[in-house]
Formats: structure tokens, C-alpha cells, sequence
């Protein structure tokens, strides 16, 4: 019996682990994120082995870090081990599973309600993870749902902490069928609960998209953004060390000119708004600043509004570098200061307050962000708790989080209800309304497709999100200790009662 079960076990953790290849990172299969853990909770109900879990432990790990190999900020070796914290962190939800569900079971059979603390336990341990983070939430389940609206339409209301609750909670769905054999006079309650839930957040989601109204039939603004030059701070850095100031002034000042004059040819073809990439005006500090002003004058002639971001070199100096985004008006003032507060640590750069401003234009409420800021949906919302309808979010990606950094952004739009134009060096430029729509995309540079013109919303949509925030996460989370405490006493319980039957039998 136990050799049988052995290889029942062994069958279902190599299946969890080809699945899991799949589940997240490079590959992703949106509906293998719902199968794989069926597999992995399985085989450890099933497992009667001492070192299950350091098995399981490291096909997670595995195969968690092949898939996320150049997508994570950390390459070489340092990659596997900083995979392996996070397998660690994976695993918790599974552990505390294992070990709280058999103390609600009667008769050796599980419960409904222990089907909860699988779903409730990852939430928690996602919600938790996801706040205090320095990479913010980057990689967490709810992304892999990216190409499947009709669900992602659920983080306007509860955020991705919902998303994190249902792929969870089916395969615990699963699990306790397959614990009752599937026996459907046993589980079909069960069954059906889980059912109306999903349909009731399906139906949602294709409500909200039906009644969506379509971007012809709004006011709108239309906005350029482009791609002109791959701007590497590596390479930069080696210029200015190796060859001195003069030779990265004007290797700078070149890239300078080149945004100013297309931004001219956009202005030419209706564009009232004009977002560049992050990274465009690199530079030491006085050709910043000559730059900016240039950009001020440029939208004070053409009455448009023009974001340019800037990464500021100050290389005779202890002062750190600095990533910003400047936005002029119409007046040649500069109506929105943002320094970048994501990824600082990566960058080494000055680190922003995470304060986002928003301002009232013409064309609806303005917000701008940069890159990895959008990889915080909790600071984030304060532009839809500001009623911003346009978020700015220029960026510079690498090949390993290309394009799924920029379809994370995507979930901001929903969140918030703001359409997000992301302007990318080197990946996937996109333009999202407040439903995550796409209006446009383009990639690589200008002359290859990555010159975006697109009439997008002045208004936005109202969500729930940014009212009620981490309430939902909190709510999960004290719902978790709740139920682990309540199994917990449980588990005393049965413990206490096992003399006393003894000694009644004999």
C-alpha cells in the first residue's frame, strides 16, 4: 500500500512541476495557474514520505526560477538563491495547509470549510509580501490573468488580492473533491458555492466590459509618445568614466535634440499631449535643466503638454542620481514633479516619497509615475482616490520582463479607472483605458512602430479599489487567523478525546 502511494505521489509532483513551468514568469498559460496546484496540494496529502515537503520545496524552487530566469532584477547564480527565498515564501501556503486541514477533518473525510485556509493563507502571505516588498508585487499571481478581461475586471473592486483568492481557492476546491472521491452527493454544496462565486465575478467583469463606453463616443485628448534612441545607464557610465565629460555631453545632447524635434513633428500631426520614454534626457545636470527649459518653451509655443523624463548624472559629487519625470503646460510652466520611488534600490538612485500628484487640465485629471513605480497597487491609488482619468508611466524595461512588466501596468488602469500610457525604451510601449482596453501598442523604436498617436478618454470611470484599499487584503488576513485558530483548537480537541474513547473501548 505504501509503495503504491509512493509512486501515486511521485506522479503528482512531476506533474505539478511541468506545470508549474508554466504557471508564471516567461511562459504563462493563464489557465495553468488554476491546475498546477491541485497537483502540488495533492501530493502532499497523499505523500507518506519524511522529506515530502524538502522534495516539493525543491521542484517549487526549480521550477519557479527556470521560468523567471532574466526577469527577475538579480542574474547569475544570485538569481537561483534569491528564487529559492522566494519558493520559501510559495511554500508557506502549502505548508500551513497541510497542517491546519486535517484537524477540521471528520471521519477522515475534509470538510468545506477547510477548502479556506489554502486560499486565505496565500492571500495573506501575498498581501503581506506584496506591502512590505522593496520590487513592490512584482510576479504575483493575479498578473498571469492578464489576457482573460472578463476576470481581471475584478481588481476595480478588491484589487489583485481577489484574483489571489480565487486561483487559490480552486485548487483547494479540487483537492477536498478529490479527498471525498469526488463523491458529488458530498461535495456538489461545495461545488456549487465555489461556482456561483466565479460566475457571479465572471458575470461582473462582462458586465462592466458591455457597458464599457466605446472611446469614439467620449471626449478625448490625442496623445504622442515614441521611442527614438536605446538608452543603456551602463553604457552611459562606461562613456563618461572612459572617455570623460566632454564625449557623454554629447552623446547626451544629441538624444536631447532628437526628442525635442520629433515632439515638433507630433505637434504638427494633433498631438495636445506628448509622453517620451524614461531615460530620454540623460545627462549632467546644466543639460538637463538647458533641455527642460527648451521642452517648457516648446509646449508654451505649441499650447500642448509635454512629459519628459530625465535621469540626471552628477559625477564630481557624493549626490545620488536622480530619476524624475518634469511635466510643462501650456504656459511653459512645469505643472508635475515626480521622482521615481520604485526600484531605488536597483538604481541607486534618489529615492521619491511615493506621493503622487495629480493636476486638473483640459483634457481631465493628470498623473505622472515612472517604470517600476506602477509595481505598487497601494501607493498607486492615489490616483484614482485623486480622480486622475490619464496616468503617465514612461519606462525602460530589459528583455526579461518583456512585455509582461508593461501588462502589469494594464491593472493599474483597471484599479484605478485611469487610462495608462507607458512609454517604453526597450520593450513594450502600451496605451490601456480605465477598463484595460488597449488602444495601442508599439515596440522596439520610432521608425519600427514605436510612435503611438491614440485619442484616449478625458473622463474615467469610478472604482472601488482606491476607496477601500487594503481592506480587502486585511479582511483576508484576519479571516486566515481566524480559521487557523479556530482548526487549531480543533486539533486540541480531537487530541484530548482520543484517551477518553480508549479507555470507554476497553
Amino acid at each position: 500500500m505504501s509503495k503504491k502511494k509512493l509512486s501515486q505521489a511521485t506522479v503528482l509532483l512531476i506533474i505539478f512541476g511541468l506545470l508549474n513551468l508554466f504557471s508564471s514568469g516567461h511562459w504563462t498559460v493563464a489557465i495553468v495557474t488554476w491546475i498546477a496546484p491541485i497537483f502540488a496540494l495533492r501530493y502532499l496529502y497523499v505523500s507518506q514520505e519524511r522529506r515530502k515537503f524538502l522534495r516539493f520545496f525543491l521542484v517549487y524552487w526549480m521550477t519557479l526560477a527556470i521560468p523567471w530566469y532574466g526577469g527577475t532584477p538579480i542574474f547569475g547564480p544570485a538569481h537561483f538563491i534569491f528564487m529559492a527565498v522566494a519558493a520559501l515564501i510559495g511554500v508557506i501556503p502549502f505548508a500551513v495547509d497541510r497542517w491546519l486541514s486535517p484537524k477540521l477533518g471528520r471521519n477522515g473525510r475534509l470538510p468545506f470549510i477547510a477548502t479556506f485556509i489554502f486560499p486565505l493563507a496565500g492571500t495573506a502571505v501575498e498581501f503581506v509580501s506584496g506591502s512590505s516588498n522593496p520590487f513592490g508585487n512584482f510576479g504575483a499571481a493575479g498578473y498571469s490573468q492578464y489576457g482573460i478581461p472578463v476576470l481581471t475586471q475584478l481588481t476595480a473592486v478588491t484589487g489583485m488580492i481577489g484574483l489571489t483568492f480565487l486561483l487559490a481557492w480552486f485548487p483547494a476546491i479540487v483537492n477536498w473533491a478529490w479527498d471525498n472521491e469526488f463523491n458529488w452527493t458530498r461535495v456538489r454544496a461545495g461545488v456549487a458555492t465555489f461556482a456561483i462565486v466565479l460566475l457571479a465575478v465572471i458575470g461582473y467583469g462582462t458586465v462592466r466590459l458591455a457597458t464599457a463606453p466605446d472611446v469614439a463616443a467620449q471626449e478625448t485628448v490625442r496623445v504622442a509618445s515614441f521611442t527614438l534612441v536605446e538608452n543603456h545607464v551602463d553604457k552611459m557610465i562606461t562613456l563618461l568614466e572612459e572617455e570623460g565629460v566632454d564625449a557623454y555631453r554629447q552623446a547626451t545632447q544629441a538624444t536631447h535634440q532628437q526628442y525635442l524635434q520629433m515632439s515638433e513633428t507630433a505637434v504638427a500631426e494633433g498631438a495636445n499631449m506628448i509622453l517620451w520614454p524614461e531615460l530620454a534626457i540623460m545627462g549632467l545636470e546644466e543639460d538637463v535643466q538647458a533641455t527642460i527649459a527648451q521642452g517648457q518653451a516648446l509646449a508654451q509655443e505649441a499650447g500642448i503638454y509635454l512629459a519628459m523624463p530625465t535621469f540626471t548624472a552628477f559625477p564630481d559629487s557624493d549626490r545620488p542620481w536622480e530619476n524624475k519625470l518634469y511635466v510643462a503646460g501650456p504656459d511653459g510652466q512645469i505643472i508635475l514633479e515626480h521622482v521615481k520611488y520604485g526600484g531605488n534600490l536597483l538604481e541607486g538612485t534618489l529615492k521619491g516619497s511615493g506621493e503622487i500628484e495629480v493636476v486638473e487640465t483640459p483634457y481631465g485629471n493628470l498623473a505622472g509615475i515612472i517604470c517600476w513605480d506602477t509595481n505598487y497597487p497601494n501607493i498607486v491609488n492615489q490616483v484614482g482616490q485623486q480622480q486622475a482619468d490619464i496616468l503617465l508611466s514612461p519606462s525602460k524595461e530589459w528583455d526579461g520582463i518583456n512585455p509582461m512588466h508593461a501588462e502589469m501596468a494594464v491593472f493599474r488602469a483597471i484599479e484605478n479607472g485611469v487610462t495608462v500610457i507607458r512609454q517604453t525604451d526597450e520593450g513594450l510601449s502600451i496605451v490601456a483605458d480605465g477598463y484595460g482596453r488597449i488602444l495601442a501598442t508599439g515596440e522596439g523604436l520610432a521608425e519600427d512602430g514605436n510612435y503611438l498617436l491614440v485619442d484616449v478618454p478625458t473622463s474615467s470611470p469610478t472604482t472601488l479599489f482606491p476607496v477601500i484599499g487594503n481592506l480587502v487584503g486585511i479582511l483576508a488576513t484576519a479571516a486566515f487567523i481566524a480559521l487557523a485558530s479556530y482548526a487549531w483548537l480543533m486539533g486540541r480537541r480531537q487530541q484530548d478525546m482520543v484517551p477518553q474513547t480508549a479507555v470507554a473501548t476497553s
